[in-house]
């Protein structure tokens, strides 16, 4: 690698308990040329402060102290703040490293000139977690996120818990802004992204573990179900907004199949209830997901939009609903369209945040 690699690139590592090669990664990414290095020491034991203070007498490396430990998510906020006040950096790209080595210097110079050369747009250095080489723990979990956030918010992605990442000048207090203390915060990052509809750039990269990853501070079962945990609530609102439609739905079909048009025969009985149910439901639900879910403005185009897939599982749900009532027999014509519209449900989010509420056709790396 030429001596200017990293030239107008901020390096931030966020480190907690780092081992004793942490100052020699740290000195051959200056040698390359960035622009600084901001090492944040979350909270570290005293067993474990020979490193930072190896940092302390290097030139061109800032160190940040926490404390206490405060998590990965408060470690990267702490830089990103640190950085936004220093106006002689302005315009640098900053890339986030992790502190165990997984993360070569190459690797660095590639996600930072990517980094250079955007905006509006993350860098993701996605390593292949297909190779043989990567431990269980870490093929599991990644996969398991990866299916989730495709299947939630139809971004795909080859590694959702990379920790090199790339981040233009203009992103970096978007960056900031982002909720988290821990590993979680990293997910909230891209969920963020998907939600706003921004584009995420994906550089591949090396994949590197010593020692089977013993020098990671992730904890396998309880910080992947964090992350886990984290990626499904993203859809808080939409689940809300989804009960509170279904509510007022499942009520007013009853009440119409029961009561209002119970002299008619099943089939019509069934399609008047469905279309007045619908009908019920519908501006409850495009109010909510409007304001709340997708945050877009009130336009023409969205209600359309909208009440074109309105129309669509209105049609479906009636349809479904004639076929479960064959296939499960007995059971309340009520429960059967709710067993119904939950399927529709899951298909609707797909089409309204791809569609209905879009506002500029941009999309990531899908």
């Amino acid at each position: 690698m030429e001596t200017g690699a990293l030239h107008n690139c901020i390096i931030v590592i966020p480190a907690l308990d780092p081992g004793p090669e942490l100052p020699g990664y740290v000195a051959s990414l200056l040698e390359l040329d960035a622009k600084a290095v901001v090492v944040v020491d979350d909270g570290s034991s005293s067993d474990h402060q020979p490193p930072f203070q190896a940092l302390e007498g290097l030139e061109g490396c800032t160190l940040l102290r926490h404390e206490k430990n405060r998590g990965k998510g408060c470690a990267l906020k702490t830089a990103f703040a640190y950085i936004l006040q220093n106006s002689s950096w302005a315009g640098a790209a900053v890339v986030t490293a992790d502190a165990d080595g997984q993360h070569s210097a190459q690797d660095v110079c590639a996600v930072g000139r990517a980094a250079l050369e955007e905006t509006e747009r993350l860098v993701l250095g996605v390593r292949d977690l297909t190779l043989p080489q990567v431990p269980p723990r870490s093929k599991l979990g990644n996969r398991l996120t990866s299916w989730a956030f495709h299947l939630l918010y139809g971004v795909r992605l080859a590694d959702t818990q990379t920790g090199l990442r790339g981040i233009p000048w203009g992103m970096i207090a978007w960056c900031g802004e982002v909720k988290g203390a821990r590993f979680e915060y990293e997910m909230n990052m891209l969920i963020r992204a998907a939600r706003e509809h921004r584009e995420l750039r994906q550089v591949v990269i090396q994949v590197i573990y010593y020692n089977n990853n013993a020098g990671s501070h992730l904890r396998t079962v309880r910080d992947t179900w964090r992350v886990f945990v984290v990626l499904v609530s993203g859809l808080g609102w939409y689940t809300v907004s989804a009960a509170a439609s279904a509510a007022a739905d499942v009520l007013a079909f009853w009440l119409c199949s029961a009561v209002v048009f119970r002299p008619l025969s099943d089939l019509a009985c069934y399609w008047w209830s469905t279309l007045a149910a619908r009908a019920l439901s519908s501006s409850l639900n495009y109010t909510l997901n409007r304001r709340y879910v997708f945050g877009a403005r009130p336009q023409r185009r969205t209600i359309l939009r909208y009440y074109c897939l309105w129309a669509s599982q209105l049609m479906c749900s009636y349809l479904l609903l004639l076929v479960l009532e064959r296939l499960l027999p007995g059971i309340y014509p009520a429960v059967n369209k709710a067993l119904g519209d939950i399927i529709l449900a899951i298909c609707s989010y797909q089409i309204q945040m791809h569609w209905v509420f879009r506002e500029e056709d941009t999309g990531g790396e899908r």
